[in-house]
């Protein structure tokens, strides 16, 4: 809101601009009817409409009413201007606390005469049963003449009141709503129980006095850090640091600081007017001594209380006044806010529990990492990230991260950008960086632990595949704090073989630490427990790094958890994401199978295995009557078959490993997929009778990706493959009939996923990454080299053809079902790109979550329940163990 000086409110002239804060604009104004100078606060513009906003703003203005006492700027009138409001309030000339302590500590003389007079206002507050609850320097004037005004009344709230506000959000400077679980209010200046989101009473302002009284003394925060979470994590758990207060600091002023900052309320100083007690010359005489008796105190109970506390203090200050560890620990949860298209790619908070990076895709599409710190709104894209494929992980000092892309293992520093390539790599199977600066990551070519220096250098393997136990890839390593031992996740074609062990730097003879189920990830903790995901639930065990062994129980922490989709740091904070996956690699997390017209409204839905945990690549049959799909139940994914017309599903393969991207034979009698161990190309009978028959395996060309289509003839099966040495993967066609040699389609420098021939066969579409970010591509075929054409310019994944070939669609990042008509049948010359309807399936994966009826009038979509993850927010837990230590 801006208003020119000169503008007329009621009576009032706008003089002006006084400051904005949260709640508020405010304006020095004239009162022409008597003659003074005023204060106008307003409403911003953008609070005009809020019911809520306007609600609490009247509120604001009752309160300040009610309170008539000179330490307390005054209201004189609520005026009402163009459908808001306006407080007219006393003109409090001077500066703020705030403004005074940035020069230095006060003297203790000042500091007292402010304190008491600010808790008189206090006092006055409380007994008209009204709490503050945002009391802070920067609330706080000092007039000219040396007389305290408490100001800004915005948060505060009647005694007894219950809440009604909803605005949250997880971490800003000031947090509304009063009802218990809400944060209200400041971060340095909260209270531990208006930190945790509990009921708060007058107990809260005395804990902000006693903040504010530290900070007038030694110019420093009793609870500062560099984040709002720094400082909630130190009112929780921490102690201010005494050592700052001056020398000549009185013996009752400390009292009096350590009776006001007790983090149990029950054991804080019960009222502010007692405060005085502290003041009283011969008190603060009788605190100086060992230990005062009781009957000399003034002011009965109060006095004799507070005598037995200094008696205490005198035999044991260390232990309960100067104390720097925390005695006891309370989790607290909040959401943080992830700007961006969130991947499933792993999700990585810095050891110092400041910073999480995660994978997003910006509005050109392209996947790259995201700095988003704790306690704060604004998140940053680190350039030179784009095109991850795995990571990332932070280095101990916080200083890098490690990650892949453009078949590199890369660093990159999160201060300076600079990007360093570490090694060669088409992929990584998670990642862990050692103090020692050995880097471990699971690599995909030859499925082992490999380990690289963290300057760049030779790769050499740490651990061996076991033929006896069927072994198929080794993952997820993590780091113990010896720096030489270290936890790894073993997959195996066996279903009860797959495992976390532990191995070392100098041997490569595992040691079996607990079963697994295929797709867990593990990270240790430097709480000493160890964190795995199981069946989409995330558990904690405490583990022993002397002894190498796993202690006590499993203990659920939440559940609806995808595999990369949790990250802890050093000092106690958790981060996970719900529904980031299920057990298969990029696994979606949606829940419903819907059908939509072209508008975008459903027209029906698919019946789902009951037992079923998540889905993906959907693929309709050539006639339309079924489809085929990648179900995870009980933490295995296979293919499945849909009867449409009968809602029955029909599992199709029960191998142990996991099996994924089906795509139907012309007549619908066979259907191709992919399995992960070994990775392999595989047909079934769609029947379900018969043996799974293997069309190609990894092999001397060159390492699988996945089947993405078979062509409309029956002959060719299309397949992303990584040939030896090159680590982007290529499109190739492999022969159904004859020799299944893989024959290349299209080969560049870049990846090319998701490739679908059209039916008439002269088209292949895909998305490659070729322009720094995932674009969708067409090209002849089966002759790639005869034309090719870019269809988009802002972003695609996941083409597919309408069944006459004359129609492609895809979509765009922010989950827009899009399509481009084909002008002509004699070569491709695509209109213009038009949206169709908004889906929830924002971002890009390799998976194929959606499929069109071959009429192109039905479209098949895989869709979350609830929010779409354009939206989507990290759960942070500061204190994760807290409860988890106090069980047996």
């Amino acid at each position: 809101m801006s208003i020119a000086p000169g503008t007329r409110i009621g009576s009032y002239q706008i003089t002006a601009p006084l400051g904005e804060g949260g709640m508020g604009v405010v304006y020095r104004a004239r009162d022409l009817k008597l003659q003074r100078d005023v204060a106008l606060k307003m409403l911003p513009d953008h609070f005009k409409n809020d019911h809520d906003r306007l609600l609490r703003f009247q509120r604001e203005a009752q309160i300040l009413a009610s309170l008539n006492h000179p330490n307390i700027a005054q209201i004189y009138g609520l005026e009402q201007t163009e459908g808001s409001a306006c407080i007219v309030m006393e003109l409090v000339e001077g500066e703020t606390l705030a403004e005074r302590v940035k020069r230095g500590p006060s003297p203790i003389d000042e500091a007292l005469k402010i304190a008491g007079q600010l808790a008189d206002a206090l006092e006055a507050a409380h007994d008209r049963g009204v709490v503050h609850r945002d009391l802070k320097p920067a609330n706080i004037k000092v007039t000219p003449d040396g007389t305290v005004k408490v100001l800004d009344f915005g948060l505060a709230k009647a005694l007894g009141a219950t809440g009604t506000e909803s605005d949250l959000s997880s971490l800003p400077t000031k947090m509304s709503g009063s009802a218990p679980g809400v944060i209200m209010g400041t971060a340095a200046y909260m209270s531990p129980e208006q930190a945790r989101g509990k009921e708060t009473d007058a107990r809260t302002d005395i804990w902000a006095f006693g903040c504010v009284l530290f900070e007038m003394l030694t110019a420093r925060g009793a609870f500062e850090g560099e984040t709002a979470t720094d400082s909630i994590a130190k009112i929780v758990a921490g102690q201010p640091d005494w050592n700052l207060l001056p020398g000549v600091t009185p013996a009752a002023v400390r009292l009096l600081l350590t009776s006001v900052l007790m983090k149990e309320p029950k054991q804080r100083l019960k009222h502010i007017g007692d405060m005085q007690l502290f003041f009283d010359p011969a008190f603060a005489a009788s605190v100086s001594k060992p230990a005062a008796p009781a009957h000399r105190a003034r002011r009965g109970w109060l006095a004799a209380a507070v005598l037995g506390i200094a008696a205490l203090m005198a035999l044991v200050p260390a232990v309960l006044y100067f104390r720097s560890t925390p005695v006891d620990l309370t989790e607290m949860r909040m959401d943080i806010a992830t700007p961006g298209i969130v991947s499933n790619l792993q999700l990585s908070i810095s050891p110092d529990g400041r910073r999480i990076a995660y994978v997003a895709l910006g509005s050109d599409g392209n996947a790259a990492i995201w700095i988003r710190p704790i306690g704060a709104e604004t998140v940053q894209r680190l350039a030179g990230t784009g095109n991850v494929t795995g990571g990332p992980f932070w280095s101990p000092d916080n200083r890098y991260l490690a990650f892949a892309a453009d078949g590199k293992l890369k660093k990159i520093d999160v201060a300076g950008g600079h990007v360093q390539v570490l090694c060669d790599t088409p992929g990584i199977r998670g990642g862990s960086w050692s103090r020692s600066g050995v880097i471990l990551f699971g690599r995909t070519t030859d499925n082992v632990i490999v380990r690289v220096s963290d300057s760049g250098g030779d790769v050499s393997p740490v651990t061996v595949l076991d033929a006896a136990r069927k072994e198929s890839f080794h993952a997820t390593p993590q780091f113990l704090p010896d720096g030489r031992h270290f936890l790894y996740g073993m997959t195996s074609q066996a279903p009860e073989k797959p495992a976390l062990y532990v191995a070392s730097l100098d041997s490569k003879t595992p040691t079996r630490v607990m079963e697994l189920v295929t797709g867990s990830r593990v990270l240790y903790t430097a709480s000493g427990y160890v964190l795995f995901n199981t069946s989409g639930n995330l558990v904690a065990q405490r583990f022993d790094p002397a002894r190498l062994a796993l202690l006590g129980e499993p203990i659920p922490l939440t559940d609806d958890i995808g595999s990369f989709g949790f990250s802890a740091s050093d000092n106690g904070m958790l981060v996970y994401r719900k529904g980031a996956g299920g057990a298969g690699p990029g696994t979606t997390g949606a829940r419903q199978l819907l059908w939509f017209d072209r508008k975008g409204e459903q027209v029906g839905q698919v019946a789902l295995p009951s037992t079923a945990t998540a889905y993906r690549d959907i693929e309709l049959s050539p006639n339309g009557d079924r489809v085929a799909l990648a179900i995870t139940v009980g933490g295995n994914e296979d293919i499945w078959v849909i009867d449409l017309a009968r809602s029955v599903p029909t599992r199709i393969t029960f191998d142990a490993s996991s099996d994924w991207s089906p795509s139907w034979s012309p007549d619908g009698s066979r259907i191709l997929f992919t399995r992960a161990i070994p990775r392999a190309i595989f047909q079934k009978a769609s029947s379900r009778i018969g043996p799974d028959e293997l069309i190609v395996n990894s092999g001397p060309i060159g390492a699988i990706g996945a089947v993405t289509s078979a062509t409309r003839d029956g002959r060719y099966a299309i397949v992303s493959l990584a040939p030896k040495g090159d680590a982007s993967f290529n499109t190739y066609m492999v022969p159904l009939l004859g020799e299944r040699k893989p024959l290349l389609v299209i080969q560049t420098a870049f990846q090319k996923l998701q490739a679908r021939v059209s039916p008439d066969q002269r088209w292949i579409a895909y998305m490659t990454n070729e322009s720094d970010a995932n674009q969708i591509v067409v090209q002849t075929f089966p002759d790639a080299n005869r034309g090719r054409w870019q269809v988009t310019a802002k972003g695609g994944s996941e083409p597919k053809w309408r069944g006459d070939s004359r129609e492609l669609y895809y979509l765009a990042p922010d989950g827009k079902l899009m399509s481009v008509a084909l002008k002509s049948d004699a070569t491709f010359e695509a209109g213009e790109a038009m949206p169709l309807f908004q889906t929830p399936l924002t971002g890009q994966t390799q998976n194929r979550r959606y499929d069109v009826a071959a009429n192109g009038e039905r479209f098949l979509i895989a869709s979350p329940t609830g929010a779409t993850n354009a939206s989507a927010r990290i759960t942070a837990v500061v204190n994760w163990t807290a409860s988890l230590d106090k069980k047996p």
